[in-house]
């Protein structure tokens, strides 16, 4: 996908991942969208060309906002407002600030769907007050 072209020409496009029905969670569409590689390099070093890289902070909001945009639902979902459902992750680590080859790595500490925990890594020194 060409998402830097997307991002000059001022596009939106909506990430998105089917895991568990899929063995991809969302970690790897970001990294992949930051980075522009392959998990397993099967295809060689730069398959998708780097120059359609965007940076972390367009790839998240292809996972947030837009893609509540996209079914129609940004009133309700994809960013964190009063007023709004409460579904947000909690990463072990900053993806604002670890270097962007880390992002398929982060691990999800816990998860929030309209305000309710569904799910804490076992382990999670994250408490909620």
């Amino acid at each position: 996908m060409p998402f830097h072209t997307y991002w000059t020409r001022g596009i939106p496009w909506a990430g998105g991942s089917d895991y568990f029905v899929t063995p991809f969670p969302a970690r790897y569409g970001i990294w992949s969208t930051v980075v522009r590689k392959t998990l397993n390099g099967t295809y060689g070093l730069e398959p998708f060309g780097t120059a359609e890289a965007v940076d972390i902070h367009a790839a998240l909001r292809s996972y947030t906002i837009w893609a509540a945009h996209q079914l129609f639902l940004e009133d309700r979902i994809g960013s964190l407002e009063v007023g709004k459902d409460a579904d947000i992750a909690i990463w072990d680590r900053d993806m604002y600030t670890i270097p962007s080859d880390e992002l398929k790595d982060l691990q999800c500490e816990l998860t929030l769907f309209k305000g309710q925990v569904v799910y804490r890594r076992p382990g999670s020194p994250v408490t909620l007050q």
